[in-house]
């Protein structure tokens, strides 16, 4: 069965849906590329496009999707910061330290929420 928004989500009123994580042969992580590291999801374009430069990213998983998502807009780019109160992780054999530490050697400003506010 495919992936269905919730019939209570007003999801037609959105500029852009970012769909992710539905081809079966490739993972997904980033909200910029599939995992294949080819696969664009139009993220990116559509950021440039309205002439956005720093991105402010929170959600799940804070060593997967989250980190996937700050390294690829670094890479491309992108000012990014992480509000790591507003992240979880799933935390495997270390992968949290691992994330953080790659997220932090690419230029990846970790903050607050805190810090957001003042």
């Amino acid at each position: 069965r495919r992936a269905e928004f919730h019939g209570d989500l007003a999801w037609t009123k959105a500029e852009l849906v970012i769909r992710k994580g539905f081809r079966p042969a490739i993972d997904s992580y980033s909200a910029f590329f599939e995992n294949d590291q080819k696969t664009p999801t139009g993220l990116a374009g559509y950021l440039r496009e309205r002439g956005l430069k720093r991105l402010t990213l929170v959600g799940l998983a804070t060593d997967f999707c989250v980190a996937y998502s700050a390294l690829d807009a670094r890479r491309l780019g992108f000012e990014t910061r992480v509000v790591t109160d507003a992240c979880r992780a799933i935390d495997l054999g270390g992968s949290l330290q691992a994330a953080t530490a790659k997220m932090q050697a690419a230029g990846v400003i970790l903050t607050e929420s805190a810090a957001l506010a003042a």
